[in-house]
């Protein structure tokens, strides 16, 4: 397939036939695409034709972020079919985030131990630098680079972190209390040359009420464009009944048998960083403008790329809830107009995508 220049997402094939109960259900080479400007879905066969059992956990830089059947990260464009071996995650990295073994994070946690991968440009075989945040839920900071052989624990990152991005050779970081972190990654030794200390935040307090914690989650995603560093709070149902209602767990009992009330996304509230008071101002609008989160890196972009402007596209990134239940998981699914406060999702009467939708953002190099 010729490469493409606007957004789309990689999902299952089209033809996959998705059982259930076969653990090795994943293993097809081939996907569908969907092109959000056309609103349509392509088949693309042989994609990871090489790599059967692949398990995508991010995209960035026109490149997705896989790892094989052993755990090992490998990077695949596939518009190019340019595939670049990593480095495989040493003993004691996996140790570090609390797992007992290697062997047991490759059978056990390989679809759960990466949150988020971003590179910091356009990669090659002699030169590239990944950066991932791992070790879910309490995410740490690791990267790898053509100039070490081994993935190395960014040493003064001590917070847990929501989101990294890479923006001009710096990693920014986005720790949990909504404080923001910069590496210099143009040095031999990549030194912190920013931290935004606990910045204000402008709460909505009819949004605290609306969407209360004992029935919804949040998610958070650092966004950098225009010069602008911008928070993005997504609001998730954590059981949603078939009438869009958010209810609590265990109400859906009834005679008939349980009602499958999966996760759903409902509501995003974005910021914009103010660095002079530090604190980050609530806005309504992206001056038509485009936003896509998930397990892609975090990116926008202009609305003249076929998206629908002052618009959010999102995707499914709740790893701990994903590969827990063979009812749902990765439906999770679709766009939030910022202007209309609604909520449209691509497979509304999808449960279960597996693999899960990934965005592709791609960028001219």
């Amino acid at each position: 397939m010729a490469s493409l220049s606007i957004p789309y997402a990689i999902l299952p094939s089209i033809f996959q036939e998705s059982d259930l109960d076969d653990e090795d259900s994943t293993t097809s080479v081939h996907r569908s695409i969907f092109v959000v400007s056309e609103n349509k879905c392509y088949e693309w066969t042989n994609m990871f034709k090489d790599h059967p059992g692949a398990w995508c956990v991010g995209s960035s830089r026109n490149f997705l972020i896989f790892l094989d059947n052993n755990g090992c990260p490998q990077l695949l464009n596939p518009s190019s079919n340019t595939c670049i071996d990593l480095p495989c995650f040493s003993n004691s990295l996996i140790k570090r985030a609390s797992v007992p073994s290697y062997c047991y994070y490759a059978e056990h946690l390989r679809k759960t131990f990466i949150a988020k991968a971003v590179l910091m440009c356009s990669p090659s075989p002699s030169q590239y630098t990944l950066a991932v945040m791992y070790g879910y839920p309490s995410c740490k900071i690791a990267f790898c680079s053509n100039r070490n052989a081994s993935w190395v624990e960014l040493f003064d990152a001590k917070r847990c972190y929501y989101d990294i991005v890479f923006d001009n050779n710096i990693l920014y970081a986005l720790a949990d209390d909504c404080s923001i972190e910069g590496w210099d990654y143009s040095h031999q030794v990549p030194q912190k040359i920013l931290f935004v200390k606990y910045p204000i935040t402008e709460k909505d307090k009819e949004e605290e009420t609306k969407f209360p914690c004992d029935k919804f989650s949040s998610q958070l995603y650092l966004v950098i464009g225009k010069g602008e560093f911008f928070l993005v709070e997504r609001f998730i149902g954590n059981f949603v009944n078939c009438d869009g209602e958010v209810v609590y767990e265990g109400s859906n009992l009834s005679y008939e048998g349980d009602e499958i009330c999966p996760y759903r996304t409902k509501y995003f509230s974005v910021y914009k960083l103010d660095f002079v008071k530090k604190r980050w101002d609530k806005i309504k609008s992206l001056d038509g403008g485009v936003i896509f989160v998930g397990a892609n890196e975090s990116k926008f972009v202009d609305g003249n790329l076929g998206c629908e402007g002052n618009s959010i596209y999102f995707s499914d990134d709740r790893w701990e809830e994903m590969n827990l239940d063979y009812s749902y998981g990765g439906h999770d699914w679709g766009v939030f107009n910022l202007q209309t406060s609604s909520v449209k999702f691509f497979a509304p009467y999808t449960n279960k995508m597996d693999p899960p939708p990934i965005w592709m953002v791609p960028i001219s190099n």
